[in-house]
């Protein structure tokens, strides 16, 4: 029902945006017919009485000299004045109410059209299991893609402001913009920067800030994480870029998993190993053309000794990571009781 009223929702705005007309720029409603008559307005306050006598019993030549002389002054300031008319058009000619409507209604269109396509490849990830991080590393940078076009296509197509004016706004915009959101313009590089070197992508497994877990999406301003608590962490990309971060699976679909046990010191060690390399192997959730690793190591922890075993294996799917550790560790526990090799409470 979702998908049929987004869907709803999209055929009824394209028939809006196709059923208005799109004004161009430079049309207007009126028409201002222009013809070669030249009014000269002089002000009787300006010219004496002297002057009007001279030029009164001056001849008809002389007079029509006088009016030639005063149409060929005031032609080039009329030239002037329509030429800057031209090249700077009213506020009202670049921003009407059609073309308002027009934006907004391409907005809409973008953000429905944008949404649809997120859901779509997101279905189609779950779907083929084996491109799941392909298809999703697909979805940022078509939501960029398709919004960059939407805005190209407003300025360019609806609004047509000439080039001085874009200039003009765009420097008036970026000074005001640059003061007032320096955090949001760091977040936005650091988005930009984060899809261009790629140190991780959508589907990896991070550790940034103590916080772990699978990146869920990167946007422009921030990018959020899934823990293993399943707790969604919105990390702001300046912060990323300021960090180091650590990547699991470095965009492959396996990843390591470690398992650590602490056992009594005097256990059989080659035995502990046969065991554990018995229990990663039996694991349904382990990747088996990888290697295991087993490392022993002695600590201390207070007044006791302890052998600390750390079991290393790759699992099938990143999203089976806290599965494969909890299979591991239990295969392990249970054998060794099996055997005898843990004391008694």
């Amino acid at each position: 029902m979702k998908l049929q009223s987004t869907l709803n929702a999209f055929l009824f705005l394209v028939v809006v945006f196709l059923w208005l007309p799109i004004p161009v720029a430079g049309q207007s409603d009126t028409t201002i017919a222009v013809t070669d008559t030249v009014f000269v307005d002089l002000a009787p306050s300006e010219i004496d009485a002297d002057t009007q006598v001279d030029t009164l019993n001056q001849p008809p030549d002389s007079v029509t000299v006088a009016i030639n002389t005063a149409r060929e002054t005031a032609e080039p300031q009329v030239e002037a004045t329509n030429e800057a008319e031209r090249i700077i058009p009213s506020v009202t000619e670049i921003i009407s109410f059609g073309k308002i409507f027009m934006s907004i209604l391409v907005l809409l269109l973008v953000w429905v059209g944008s949404r649809f396509i997120s859901s779509v490849l997101t279905n189609l990830s779950e779907r083929f299991s084996g491109q799941r991080l392909f298809i999703k590393r697909l979805v940022p940078i078509v939501k960029v893609l398709v919004w960059s076009v939407a805005l190209y296509f407003i300025i360019a197509g609806i609004l047509q402001p000439p080039l001085e004016t874009i200039i003009t706004v765009s420097a008036s915009i970026g000074i005001a913009v640059g003061f007032a959101s320096q955090d949001i313009l760091r977040n936005i590089f650091g988005g930009i920067m984060i899809i261009l070197d790629r140190p991780f992508q959508v589907g990896d497994k991070i550790e940034v800030d103590k916080q772990y877990g699978e990146v869920l999406q990167i946007g422009l301003r921030s990018v959020r994480i899934v823990t293993e608590d399943d707790s969604v962490v919105t990390v702001p990309n300046a912060e990323i870029m300021n960090k180091s971060v650590s990547n699991a699976n470095s965009s492959a679909l396996d990843c390591q998993v470690v398992a650590e046990l602490f056992l009594p010191r005097t256990i059989d060690t080659r035995l502990v190993e046969k065991v554990c390399r018995k229990a990663a192997m039996t694991s349904r959730f382990a990747y088996l053309n990888k290697p295991v690793y087993v490392h022993v190591t002695h600590v201390t922890v207070g007044p006791k000794d302890y052998l600390k075993v750390r079991l290393k294996a790759y699992v099938l799917d990143i999203r089976f990571e806290q599965e494969l550790r909890s299979d591991m560790t239990t295969i392990c526990m249970d054998e060794f009781n099996r055997l005898g090799l843990l004391p008694t409470a």
